[in-house]
């Protein structure tokens, strides 16, 4: 995997922070896909959620693996409560000389059947993370430990930030025909107790017909899987 070459950004966004601990590149990405078990997630006719962003889930991790450090949260028709996505993740080692980074794959629902499109959420930037819980890992507290509570959320809002962008440039050139709804902030627990840069991706609308159908087929699965894995090597 290439060498991840974001500290000039960081400094440029950053300034009045004199410290950065994610310098050099990602060791680790945790892969999260949404629901599980007995919760299906959002569904259309028979097609549920649960199943597509498992699909998705494991075809990144075909994509990423050789290069980085990969983990998912489930990798069968397994129920996660939410806390437990964020324990995996907070409690996993890495290499110190980089930094994990977090991606959850959801898939949208509406009433109106013409919703369509795939946006992309990061935490709220006002939201503080404790960056402290019965799960965390030896190696994000010696990763954060030289640095204040609110250097660390401030360097992962902008990494956050910086991950959802190159996500964002990615999908859209891999599907141009597709609505690009965005990168917003959501109050969302799997942002809010991940303690590293983290994205949520919800892939499309399972209750649009012609989306529908193309969640489903493992061709614009495994497109959609590659066009994330290249976000990723790309930062």
């Amino acid at each position: 995997m290439k060498k991840l070459s974001i500290l000039a950004l960081l400094l440029f966004l950053l300034l009045p922070l004199q410290a950065n601990p994610f310098r050099g590149e990602v060791s680790l990405v945790i892969i999260d896909a949404g629901h599980g078990g007995k919760d299906p997630g959002a569904l259309g006719g028979d097609v549920r959620e649960k199943d597509i962003v498992l699909a998705v889930a494991k075809e990144l991790e075909n994509q990423l693996r050789g290069d980085v450090d990969v983990i998912l949260t489930r990798d069968d028709d397994t129920f996660l409560e939410l806390q437990e996505r964020s324990d995996t993740a907070n409690s996993q080692s890495f290499d110190l000389s980089g930094y994990p980074i977090f991606i959850s794959l959801h898939v949208n629902a509406a009433e109106n059947p013409s919703a369509s499109g795939f946006e992309i959420f990061i935490k709220q930037k006002v939201r503080k993370l404790a960056l402290l819980s019965p799960a965390t890992s030896a190696s994000l507290i010696s990763k954060y430990s030289s640095y204040t509570n609110s250097q660390v959320n401030d360097y992962i809002n902008t990494v956050s930030s910086y991950l959802a962008a190159k996500l964002e440039v990615s999908i859209s050139k891999s599907f141009p025909l597709m609505k690009d709804r965005g990168v917003k902030e959501g109050d969302l627990w799997v942002l809010n107790q991940t303690f590293m840069p983290a994205c949520l991706i919800e892939l499309g609308f399972i209750t649009n017909d012609d989306e529908r159908e193309k969640l489903t087929d493992p061709a614009w699965q495994k497109k959609m899987a590659t066009a994330i894995a290249a976000a990723v090597k790309a930062l």
